[in-house]
């Protein structure tokens, strides 16, 4: 049951940050202009950290998902042997 638990609490809370990360980290706008052209690339790019929380709530996902469908080990019966 704890397993279960575990795994369900490890599940929302990689969803609800991946779902909160857009509103902490902006996109850095890099603009460049040919001055040949006159035409200008915007390219957007997140800041490294974006990328690494983003990797650990993979991994979070992951480990919850295999909490939540682990089965739970039945413990053995021991039957006490008699040696008389």
């Amino acid at each position: 049951m704890i397993k279960l638990t575990v795994g369900i609490f490890l599940t929302l809370t990689a969803i609800l940050t991946y779902l909160n990360l857009d509103n902490i980290y902006f996109p850095v706008e890099e603009k460049i202009t040919n001055m040949d052209t006159g035409v200008t690339t915007v390219s957007y790019n997140y800041p490294s950290m974006y990328w690494a929380i983003c990797v650990i709530l993979i991994i979070t996902f992951i480990l919850g998902i295999y909490f939540i469908l682990a089965k739970e080990k039945q413990p053995k019966e021991w039957l006490p042997c008699d040696k008389s």
